[in-house]
């Protein structure tokens, strides 16, 4: 039943390593290399739970 909360979690500890990779290693390549495939995933499961939550 924990299923549905693994996205969240996902998406909290992506938040986390973006911002590390903001305000510690200030290494904008990596980011970028991180981000781009981090924001769709976090768009498809918020609009996943949009329609679960509806």
């Amino acid at each position: 039943m924990t299923y549905p909360f693994a996205p969240i979690g996902l998406i909290a500890i992506f938040i986390v390593y973006v911002l590390y990779l903001l305000l510690i290693k200030k290494d904008i390549k990596t980011l970028k290399s991180i981000l781009y495939p981090g924001l769709p995933f976090v768009a498809i499961w918020g609009v996943i739970y949009y329609f679960l939550l509806k």
